[in-house]
């Protein structure tokens, strides 16, 4: 490891932008500084999604047993990647707060600890997934073949965790340094690379036929393993480039910190993930289970849609926020969290109005029974109604996490899904007797409750105090 000296010498001057991704976060137009962060967030996000809808769509090509496989297997590794996620939360935070104080040292010392943890968390969880994945699938399915195809993809999507930690890492460390178009680079390869194998590998057996369920996994693997390194050829080329000689220290307090604010973070994240497992068994008491838990997933898949921009500015603003307050420019932070959800807020309200509208065409489009009609125009009209909420605690709550702040978001989210939404779908749904409706009118009144709650205390500046 180099010196602490050679180090700083290796840093450019912190007044100067030696990278043009870069954007000033602490000074200037605060609109700007958000467009320049929230746009190529908006597309990375998109292009993380078509991976997920590809891999689905191309497994649905090889049977229903594939594609349930696929979805599980997905949602498996998705409880074991949140841990990964939680360290890049742990990431943006650390970094922005040292990079706005100016103290570049910290902030590519943060980004090595957190590259050296990520990696061996991936590896241990690769593990465990593989070790255990039959045991995991368990709870999930009955069906033989189900597990069974479960296991073998498993079996090597889950080395996809190791180059997967890498990307994350990475990228969190340069939307920290108001770099977004680096992290939309290397996302766009990934999701390039997996679809294209998807197409060859599966669907067109070339050049190994016979494949499968298989071809989807190695696609992903393959197409991690090229984008991980990648994010370290990026991140060689970057302001972040001193942070690679120093990935061969471990620093016990520099990981006490960052695992400090990521459990939370995960913690909240396994929150809303085991949410809706519980939510999916109380749709399946439903008089009408299939038809429920069909309105039910297909009222997700177009709502997420609405939670690309809100994640793109949920991100944008916890690097505003974080690099202000390195800076000690508190009002500039409060600010801004502000002016980011006011413009989720406009932007969903908006999105929302067109669902509420749209609902009887888009319910038409993915169904055909009456019944899975009916429910799904239900959700997308009583949901629509709680959009401009979500959007105002998602983008807060990116602020919180900015600022270092993960046990508020973290709490709020426990007691909106946990406390509030599960016991009234209870109630309403089944003890009611008013089906999946009550369980939608719970959804809607939990994020109401989310969004008020983020925002007061938001509006409480405590967050602004924080030592990280």
């Amino acid at each position: 490891m180099e010196s602490t000296e050679t180090a700083k010498d290796d840093m450019p001057d912190s007044s100067i932008n030696t990278n043009s991704n870069v954007a000033p976060l602490v000074t200037g137009s605060l609109w700007r500084a958000i467009w320049i962060m929230s746009w190529p967030l908006l597309l990375t996000t998109v292009a993380n999604s078509l991976v997920g809808m590809t891999d689905l769509y191309v497994a649905g090509k090889l049977g229903s047993i594939s594609q349930a496989a696929v979805g599980l297997s997905e949602q498996i590794i998705f409880m074991f990647l949140l841990f990964i996620m939680a360290t890049g939360t742990g990431t943006t935070a650390l970094v922005a707060r040292h990079w706005g104080e100016g103290d570049r040292e910290k902030a590519f010392k943060y980004t090595a600890q957190s590259l050296i943890m990520a990696v061996m968390m991936g590896a241990g969880l690769a593990l465990a997934s593989s070790l255990g994945a039959h045991f995991a699938l368990a709870p999930f399915t009955k069906s033989p073949e189900v597990t069974g195809l479960c296991t073998i993809y498993l079996g090597i999507f889950s080395l996809y965790m190791v180059p997967f930690s890498v990307v994350c890492i990475t990228n969190a460390a340069f939307r920290a340094i108001g770099d977004a178009k680096t992290p939309l680079a290397i996302v766009s390869t990934f999701t390039s690379l997996s679809i294209l194998g998807d197409i060859l590998l599966v669907m067109n057996n070339w050049p190994i036929a016979g494949l499968g369920i298989r071809g989807i996994a190695y696609s992903a693997l393959t197409a991690s393993t090229i984008a991980a390194t990648l994010a370290l050829y990026k991140l060689s080329r970057s302001e972040l480039a001193p942070s690679l000689k120093m990935v061969n220290q471990v620093i016990p307090e520099m990981i006490r910190r960052i695992v400090k604010i990521g459990i939370p973070s995960a913690l909240q994240r396994m929150a809303w993930a085991t949410s809706t497992f519980v939510l999916f068994f109380i749709l399946a008491r439903c008089p009408m289970p299939t038809e429920s838990l069909a309105s039910w997933t297909i009222g997700m898949r177009v709502e997420g849609l609405m939670f690309m921009p809100v994640m793109a500015l949920s991100m944008a603003v916890s690097s505003i926020v974080g690099q202000n307050l390195g800076a000690r420019e508190i009002e500039r932070a409060y600010k801004a969290g502000w002016q980011v959800a006011w413009i989720g807020i406009g932007l969903l309200t908006v999105m929302a109005a067109v669902l509420f509208l749209s609902a009887t065409f888009i319910a038409n489009a993915f169904s055909k029974d009456p019944t899975t009609i009916a429910y799904v125009i239900s959700y997308l009209r009583v949901n629509s109604l709680s959009e401009p909420f979500l959007a105002l605690g998602m983008i807060l709550g990116g602020a919180f996490q900015g600022a270092g702040d993960t046990k508020t978001p973290m709490w709020i989210t426990f007691m909106t899904n946990w406390v509030i939404r599960l016991p009234l779908a209870y109630f309403l749904a089944l003890h009611l007797e008013l089906g999946p409706t009550g369980a939608w009118w719970a959804m809607t009144l939990s994020v109401v409750i989310m969004g008020f709650l983020t925002a007061w205390r938001f509006r409480s500046r405590s967050w602004t105090e924080l030592h990280v």
